[in-house]
């Protein structure tokens, strides 16, 4: 049997989960994911279309040296 404390203790967890603006809530915790792969996708289409690795290159192609 559980002690009262320990009740309460998961009913307000229980609770807090349910707020909307809960970081815990289900349905948050789905948008959470959600946004983390987009935002993956997002910048690993960016490395990709930068040529980083030709960008010394370029650099010294195109700018004065002084």
């Amino acid at each position: 049997m559980m002690s009262l404390l320990a009740e309460l203790d998961q009913i307000i967890t229980l609770l807090e989960a349910e707020i909307p603006a809960s970081q815990s809530s289900p349905k948050n915790q789905k948008l959470k994911r959600r946004l983390e792969k987009s935002m993956a996708e997002y910048f690993d289409s960016l490395a990709n279309a930068f040529p980083y690795q030709k960008l010394e290159a370029i650099y010294n192609r195109y700018v004065e040296k002084e």
